[in-house]
């Protein structure tokens, strides 16, 4: 609608949610850290039995790696989602948390022997509150993210990634694709008070993100982008624009179409404005006569018309 085409006209920066967007969102266990005796095979199978209810692209990728290695997955007989830090769960009479560190903090588990090992997400567990290990969850950067990034850059817009993954790992990822600001180990609520200080900051903000946890800043912020094919109907459903492919590179050309369509619609504006008053005044002093008067109102709006069919060049470039 005219709203978003105005408001994409006017955007000075360029919030991204990381996994989905600049990622594939395909995520992979890379490797099983252990504590206290515990294997990794325990480890691997007790934080899956408690993401076995997530849909959750880290969640279903830890799943998906215990099922491969033919573990068994006791389903838990209680399970709780803390929004943004991750499962407390009950199996077999103990108390498990499978989550960020944030989780780990909140129930006082002792952190003192944990270790961060290389990249990538970390998904932490802990049995009845003693630390037992942590797994490693690496995603791709999508092939055509550094491209797009230095489209939507060329636009001179700002480029800002989001994310609740670790600095480390978002850092690396935005080193990449060539992201300029990196905001990570964020919280729902933690994005939109980032979004509004880059508002403050810079102005008119975009928001791109897929998940359910973005729908909040997609609706704050100016204009709201949602990936169609992999995002949550909440995501969609908040969102001013849907790219129904996922093709990031589309950003930077939404914007150009949208501020040559502004520029455009100013043209056929003051044009039509400033013919109709050359032939009022040229008629006020008898020097207009009937064919002046039908190129003021058909003529201009013919050309209008004409002028405005540009943007369909402009859609296909």
């Amino acid at each position: 609608g005219g709203v978003s085409l105005e408001s994409l006209a006017e955007v000075k920066a360029v919030v991204m949610d990381k996994t989905g967007t600049i990622t594939k969102g395909n995520f992979d266990v890379q490797k099983v850290l252990t504590q206290d005796g515990w294997s990794e095979e325990a480890v691997l199978s007790m934080a899956a039995a408690c993401e076995s209810s997530s849909t959750h692209p880290i969640a279903v990728s830890i799943v998906t790696a215990a099922k491969n290695k033919n573990l068994s997955i006791e389903k838990p007989s209680e399970i709780e989602e803390i929004s943004g830090k991750g499962i407390r769960a009950i199996q077999n009479g103990r108390q498990l948390l499978c989550g960020n560190v944030k989780l780990m903090q909140a129930f006082d588990v002792d952190l003192s022997s944990y270790q961060k090992e290389g990249s990538g997400s970390e998904v932490l567990l802990a049995v009845d509150k003693n630390y037992a290990g942590c797994i490693i969850v690496s995603d791709t950067l999508k092939e055509e993210a550094p491209k797009a990034i230095a489209r939507i850059k060329g636009q001179n817009l700002k480029t800002v990634m989001l994310t609740g993954d670790a600095l480390e790992s978002a850092e690396e990822i935005a080193a990449l694709a060539g992201v300029e600001e990196v905001h990570a180990r964020l919280l729902p609520e933690d994005k939109l008070s980032e979004l509004q200080k880059i508002r403050e900051k810079d102005g008119s903000v975009m928001f791109v993100g897929d998940g359910i946890n973005d729908a909040p800043v997609l609706t704050r912020a100016d204009i709201g982008i949602a990936m169609g094919s992999m995002g949550s109907d909440a995501a969609i459903e908040a969102a001013d624009v849907v790219l129904m492919d996922d093709d990031v590179r589309k950003i930077a050309s939404l914007v150009k179409i949208a501020r040559k369509t502004l520029s455009i619609v100013h043209q056929n504006i003051v044009f039509a404005l400033g013919v109709k008053a050359i032939v009022l005044i040229l008629g006020a002093f008898g020097i207009a006569n009937m064919w002046e008067a039908v190129f003021a109102d058909v003529g201009v709006s013919v050309i209008a018309i004409l002028n405005s069919m540009r943007t369909l060049h402009i859609a296909k470039k």
